[in-house]
């Protein structure tokens, strides 16, 4: 291990695995699993994983990087605890429950001197970039229309969809777990000072989270930003269209392409990536920037707080029934 980089892994469920398996492929990097069941531990010994019981025993292997991939609500406490043990931070989306927690992250992180970054992964995918690059060709937008809608029964059918994080109040439903879409409407669009929202539990799937958002916003030149979330729509789609005076572009995320109309005519691209590409993306980046070097794809703590203000601002709207600024501070 003496050449590798250790990267601890606190959490080992669907996506903390993921990161391991990611970690793994890096010629430079030794991932250490830091499982919340104590008996996970000898499991993952047994699989070929380096693991550990806690934060302070990765530490002691010289571990200065930490993904947080911990259930939402345990985000702030791990996190802390890997920047109080002297580690960098990359703490998997949602940053934390509400803008509360997320902010004491934050604050911890300033009076520590730690970085921390969100694992918003679809700010590396090549087909999303490829939209962003070619906003310009469309002129000024007037209005971007952003949909992310699928079935949360056939997300893991061999795990009970009721008892998962998705379905919990408390950590869960589609304005968090699909955050994604806020994240990137804010980083290519700017952020709202305010916005009008519809969250709802329709009761279709007996959960206790909200089940569908509708989010609405005006962006720099009076153009309006909308989007629909929601757990009960089939088939999965994930799609952005800007229309803009001179021509429409759209990105169909799960196709992996980007449209463009104008002048009467419709050109398309598809940039595909291979299995688990942009995570290994992500992961360079977050090793790269904690050493200095800068990846404006990186979602910053900052995006992650400024994120979780705008579902704070959307449940807002949703009790008042009317706009709600948001609030960022």
């Amino acid at each position: 291990m003496a050449d590798r980089v250790p990267v601890a892994v606190v959490g080992t469920g669907s996506i903390g695995m993921r990161h391991l398996n990611v970690l793994s492929g890096v010629v430079t990097v030794q991932p250490v699993a830091i499982p919340k069941r104590s008996e996970r531990v000898f499991v993952l010994q047994d699989s070929g994983y380096m693991a550990v019981h806690s934060v302070e025993e990765a530490r002691k292997l010289g571990t200065r990087l930490c993904v947080i991939a911990s259930d939402t609500a345990e985000h702030l406490r791990d996190g802390v605890t890997a920047m109080e043990h002297g580690m960098d931070v990359l703490v998997e989306k949602p940053l934390s429950t509400d803008v509360g927690e997320a902010k004491c992250l934050m604050e911890a992180a300033t009076k520590l001197g730690r970085n921390v970054f969100v694992g918003c992964v679809l700010r590396f995918s090549k087909s999303l970039n490829r939209f962003r690059e070619m906003l310009g060709e469309i002129g000024m937008i007037h209005a971007v229309r952003i949909e992310c809608q699928s079935y949360l029964p056939d997300w893991r059918p061999s795990r009970p969809y009721k008892e998962s994080y998705s379905g919990r109040s408390a950590e869960g439903g589609v304005l968090r777990d699909l955050i994604h879409e806020i994240d990137y409407a804010g980083w290519i669009f700017g952020w709202p000072t305010a916005l009008q929202a519809r969250v709802k539990n329709l009761g279709r799937l007996a959960i206790m989270s909200d089940e569908t958002a509708d989010l609405f916003w005006e962006v720099y030149g009076g153009g309006v930003v909308s989007i629909r979330l929601d757990y009960l729509s089939k088939p999965t789609r994930r799609r952005m269209a800007a229309y803009g005076e001179q021509g429409t572009l759209e990105w169909d995320g799960v196709a992996n392409t980007v449209s463009i109309q104008r002048d009467g005519l419709m050109k398309q691209q598809q940039l595909s990536h291979v299995c688990d590409e942009i995570f290994v993306e992500q992961m360079d980046s977050f090793l790269a920037s904690c050493e200095g070097s800068w990846d404006t794809r990186l979602a910053t703590g900052a995006d992650g707080v400024k994120a979780l203000a705008v579902c704070d601002a959307a449940w807002r709207a949703t009790q008042s029934n009317r706009e709600e600024r948001v609030m960022y501070k």
